[in-house]
């Protein structure tokens, strides 16, 4: 096993060989700085392990030998990709960089909970036998929860609405000798987009996610401020109308008028089925679904009601906004929700009420869509990916 500045080294040049289709040693070498026998020891160690590999390119201008770069290989290595839903597994098979090589949905149930890492294993097993591979080119799994994880990353505690006590890291432990990565969505969601989609190059960037719960972090400097949720939930939120009373009316003064219990998706429900009942029997997580496109679909058709509930939500959701814009002088955020199919509505209502409120008026605030769809492979695979350049998981395959 290697350790230190050598491993972290290695994990660079991977890197920079996979930023360039072809590139040469010698521009390896000035472009990380390194001298030209080292990248020349590093590179050998990437190649016999088949993480890149030599490639002759002849120049049109030139009678003499073919010139050699580098390019990183997709043939041999893989990563077994999981994205866990409330009531369904996505698992893939990918190539290196991130190409699907097969890809199957599998389907559980709420009473299925108690046994949920059973059930994912023995998909996984059907997933493998169905598609046959070596388990030595197998790099990593990554695992995805659309929920919640333990501080340790070990044990999936929520999905949806309802607490568990999955111990999918262990339970594959038996299985595989590669390492298991297990992250909330969230996490690897601002990881892809930061490395991978359309937050490439922007070091101060808000990521907002509604959705079960309201999930906020801050990319500040190039550097989250915190690796996985800053808990907003409890933060206090102005009575804009009457609504603000309507939703959990049980609850104290205090308690009543937190960002969670008045802009989160749970919140717009107790709207919904006060003003714009919608039955149907169904599941909690299709009828979840169904009532915010219900809710959607009166805002396109200007129902007064929905337009009422659409200012609350995004008064809510702008005064939050406002304060962080307003501490970290942020221009961009990144918003991802079931309610982007009203975005424009939603976004105009927010930039506008953020313009009003702005400490700062030079600074120009633009809200973002995602890159990625929510059960695109891209998310868990960034995670492998992060581990590669920072070596993590290349150093007990490269030999001393």
């Amino acid at each position: 096993m290697i350790t230190g500045n050598k491993i972290q080294n290695i994990g660079n040049i991977y890197r920079l060989t996979e930023q360039f289709e072809l590139i040469s040693r010698t521009d390896l070498a000035k472009l990380s700085g390194l001298a030209p026998a080292s990248i020349t020891n590093i590179t050998k160690l990437l190649i016999d392990k088949q993480f890149i590999l030599e490639r002759s390119v002849q120049d049109c201008n030139s009678r003499g030998r073919p010139a050699v770069g580098l390019s990183v290989s997709t043939f041999f290595w893989k990563q077994l990709c999981l994205t866990i839903f409330a009531d369904h597994l996505t698992i893939s098979l990918c190539k290196l960089d991130g190409s699907v090589i097969h890809r199957q949905d599998y389907t559980f149930s709420l009473s299925d909970y108690p046994n949920l890492d059973e059930i994912i294993a023995e998909n996984l097993q059907t997933f493998r036998q169905n598609q046959p591979l070596n388990d030595a080119q197998i790099l990593a799994l990554s695992i995805a929860v659309v929920g919640r994880i333990n501080a340790e990353k070990n044990t999936i505690v929520q999905l949806g609405q309802h607490s568990l006590k999955c111990r999918i890291v262990e339970k594959l432990q038996v299985v595989y000798s590669q390492p298991i990565l297990l992250n909330e969505h969230f996490h690897l969601w601002l990881l892809a987009e930061s490395t991978l989609g359309s937050l490439i190059g922007d070091d101060n960037v808000i990521f907002l996610q509604i959705d079960d719960a309201i999930r906020l972090s801050i990319l500040l400097r190039g550097a989250l401020l915190h690796e996985q949720n800053m808990n907003v939930d409890h933060m206090l939120m102005p009575r804009f109308s009457a609504l603000s009373d309507e939703i959990y009316p049980e609850l104290d003064s205090i308690e009543r008028y937190q960002l969670n219990n008045q802009a989160s998706l749970q919140a717009l429900i107790q709207l919904i089925d006060k003003h714009l009942p919608k039955n149907c029997e169904m599941d909690d997580e299709h009828l979840k679904e169904t009532k915010i496109t219900h809710f959607c679909e009166q805002v396109e058709a200007k129902n007064p009601t929905a337009l009422a509930i659409l200012e609350h939500i995004s008064s809510n959701l702008a005064y939050m906004l406002m304060n962080l814009v307003n501490i970290f002088s942020t221009e961009k955020i990144l918003f991802d929700s079931p309610l982007l199919r009203i975005k424009a509505p939603l976004f105009e209502q927010i930039t506008q009420k953020l313009n009003e409120k702005m400490i700062n008026r030079d600074l120009n605030v633009q809200l973002v869509t995602s890159h990625f769809d929510k059960n695109c492979t891209l998310i868990p695979c960034a995670m492998i990916k992060q581990g590669i350049y920072e070596g993590s998981l290349i150093k007990n395959i490269i030999p001393d």
